[in-house]
């Protein structure tokens, strides 16, 4: 600074103004570096958004370093305090600072991988699984290239110090203190600075919100703008997924008639054994000598989207399920479904709860969970049926085997159910290993009735694949241990399913085939259709290679197993689901299919798609039927703002009304 400039500036406020735009800077730097890792978009985006995701990207970034630069104001105006009045205050400052930003670089490494996988930032669901560390931790060494991130978080930190103590001694503020009323004068203007900058607007109403990323078509454009220490923050410290304030949020978006709409909407009604339907399809699904009621088996395969699927979407130039595409011209193939959410606790609930996903913390880990659902297990077990799930690694993970066995099963079998030597990742056991303990036991009850449920894990990072016959990708294909994963998973369901074939025993067994949630590809919205779009396959073992497969094409979603599967059955029962017999008599008025994650809600019919936000604003796409993949990124909102809204009400009727069912009467304005 020159010396006639220096007795008209208020130290305090260069240190905090300049600490805000030093860590602004560096918030820059990491959206940066999280664009050139992220897959090419497609269509491509134009190189102008970009750059004004950038520009947008500021406004988020200047308001997490605002709150870092306020206390450092504080520390440093007041004067019995002068964090720059010598070396030790000046270090206690460069401290303070060097963890903020150390805090702040975390959440944005971790937002890499997080955004890569789930297409948005950082946010609350990564509290999740905050009450298993060990698995997450082992989880994430095991399937991301850790040291490299770490390297990376390494440089970034300790550039930024360095910068950082550059700064200050270029700035020549360590043992200088300005004049009191030299900093007096420059208080407002700092702190109107700061504040504002803080709260990201200057408009009354409301703060600074994730919703305001949005400023083009291109939502991962949208998406790169936000600060992931703001949406992680904005859940974590504000605690969204808490019940009280889960309450709140629910109860500003419930409306009176939400109720009523889920009911006409998806046609809840009691299922009769005697309708024409039921009774035709009892003949379809038996056999003629054999008048027993079938057992049943449901497989739900990690991360099986229709996205990877040759029978189904197949986006990738790669033959990944000789096997499923195989069955599938032995069964009955449902092409246009959607799972739940995006998480296997959600693909469980959806599958053989028929429930929906809802919103804040998974259900699965709340008491409201306990003896709260009726679905698959409790209903076949009240029918005679012993009701069993297998799994490959640990029970406790996201309260699996307590919430199941509260809600209809009778026994789980996990890692500890196999010979330890087996396991080959934190995941536990591969998937074949699995499906043969489970060929074990199912065989072993002959002569009885029973229910099994299995999940699979192996299509799921770290992607360890064993050394079986599956006929393995070249090295050259690119990301190929994911691949690989997915190739395999459907080598051991396929091989489960003809060893099943194979057993007299096993042969009147209904088999449902589906997946927990989809697999994310080149994603084009930020709650990406790819994400959710699942098999639902229907198949006896006595019907393999029988070559008499049909496809439906209606649109339909993971809750409406449960009420498919009881329609095969052809049982009367009362449906406490959120889904429909797809097969039945029971005409809805739409067919339709709802997901969500966190707090944004997707809803599907006649070919429309629309992203309900709690945050931000509502969305409509067109999507081809042919591809499942949406037309063009063209929001549809405003030129057909009654059909939009009309989407955005179904979408928030089911999400609501999902959330009250558990936890009290809707309520009433």
């Amino acid at each position: 600074m020159q010396n006639q400039y220096q007795k008209y500036i208020s130290v305090p406020a260069v240190v905090a103004l300049g600490t805000a735009v030093l860590l602004t800077a560096f918030f820059e730097l990491w959206r940066g570096i999280l664009l050139v890792l992220l897959e090419s978009p497609q269509p491509p985006i134009p190189a102008s958004v970009w750059i004004e995701a950038f520009l947008v990207g500021v406004r988020f970034d200047f308001a997490m370093a605002s709150y870092v630069a306020l206390p450092v104001y504080l520390l440093a105006v007041l004067p019995w305090i002068g964090a720059t009045r010598n070396r030790v205050s000046c270090t206690i400052l460069i401290g303070f600072v060097s963890i903020a930003a150390a805090l702040t670089f975390f959440l944005h490494l971790a937002d890499i991988e997080f955004f890569r996988f789930f297409n948005t930032r950082l946010n609350g669901m990564a509290l999740q699984w905050a009450d298993t560390p060990g698995f997450m931790v082992t989880m994430i060494w095991q399937t991301y290239p850790v040291v490299r991130y770490l390297l990376l978080y390494g440089g970034m930190l300790l550039l930024f110090v360095w910068l950082l103590r550059r700064m200050l001694r270029h700035l020549s503020v360590e043992g200088r203190q300005s004049p009191w009323w030299i900093d007096l004068a420059w208080l407002p203007v700092v702190a109107a600075i700061l504040v504002v900058g803080a709260r990201g607007r200057i408009e009354e109403k409301a703060p600074l919100t994730w919703g305001l990323a949005y400023f083009s078509p291109y939502d991962m454009a949208n998406q790169l703008a936000l600060n992931p220490t703001f949406t992680f923050l904005r859940d974590a410290v504000y605690d969204r997924g808490s019940k009280e304030e889960t309450r709140r949020v629910m109860e500003a978006i419930a409306f009176p008639e939400a109720d009523s709409l889920v009911r006409v909407t998806l046609g809840m009604d009691p299922i009769s054994s005697d309708s024409p339907a039921a009774r035709l399809l009892r003949s379809i699904w038996s056999e003629t000598e054999d008048r027993e009621p079938p057992n049943i088996v449901v497989v739900i395969m990690e991360s099986f989207g229709s996205s990877h699927i040759g029978v189904l979407d197949n986006l990738v130039p790669y033959d990944l399920t000789p096997e499923f595409d195989s069955l599938s011209r032995d069964g009955l193939l449902f092409t246009n479904i959607y799972s739940a959410g995006s998480h296997t606790y959600a693909g469980i609930l959806g599958t053989l709860y028929g429930y929906p996903t809802i919103y804040g913390k998974s259900i699965m880990k709340q008491i409201a969970g306990q003896n709260r659902f009726v679905g698959l297990p409790n209903l076949l077990r009240d029918r005679g049926y012993e009701t069993l799930f297998f799994t490959t690694h640990d029970p406790q993970f996201d309260n699996m085997q307590g919430f199941l066995m509260a809600n209809g099963v009778q026994r789980v079998y996990s890692l500890f159910d196999y010979d330890q030597s087996q396991k080959v990742s934190t995941l536990g056991v591969p998937d074949h290993v699995m499906f043969d303990r489970a060929l074990v036991e199912l065989k072993a009850r002959q002569g009885k009735r029973w229910f099994a449920s299995l999940l699979t894990a192996t299509n799921h990072g770290p992607w360890v694949v064993p050394d079986v016959p599956f006929g393995p990708l070249p090295d050259s294909v690119p990301d190929r241990d994911r691949l690989n994963a997915f190739k395999y998973s459907d080598w051991a369901l396929g091989r489960f399913l003809r060893q099943m074939a194979e057993d007299p025993n096993l042969r009147n067994t209904l088999v449902v085939v589906t997946a927990d949630n989809g697999m994310l590809y080149h994603p084009q919205v930020d709650l990406d259709p790819t994400q959710y779009r699942i098999p639902f396959l229907l198949i006896k073992p006595a019907d393999i290679h029988g070559g008499t497969g049909r496809q439906d094409n209606r649109v339909g979603s993971q809750v409406d197993i449960v009420a498919t599967v009881m329609g095969r059955l052809g049982m009367s029962y009362d449906n406490h689901t959120f889904g429909r017999d797809l097969l039945g008599d029971s005409v809805p008025a739409m067919a339709c299919a709802q997901f969500s994650d966190w707090d944004k809600v997707g809803f599907v019919a006649d070919s429309l798609y629309a992203i309900a936000r709690l945050d931000g604003p509502s969305a409509l796409y067109r999507i081809n039927p042919a591809s499942h993949r949406l037309f063009a990124q063209t929001n549809l909102a405003d030129s057909l703002p009654e059909t939009a809204e009309a989407y955005r009400k179904y979408a928030m009727a089911i999400y609501t009304v999902a959330y009250f069912n558990i936890f009290r009467p809707l309520p009433h304005p």
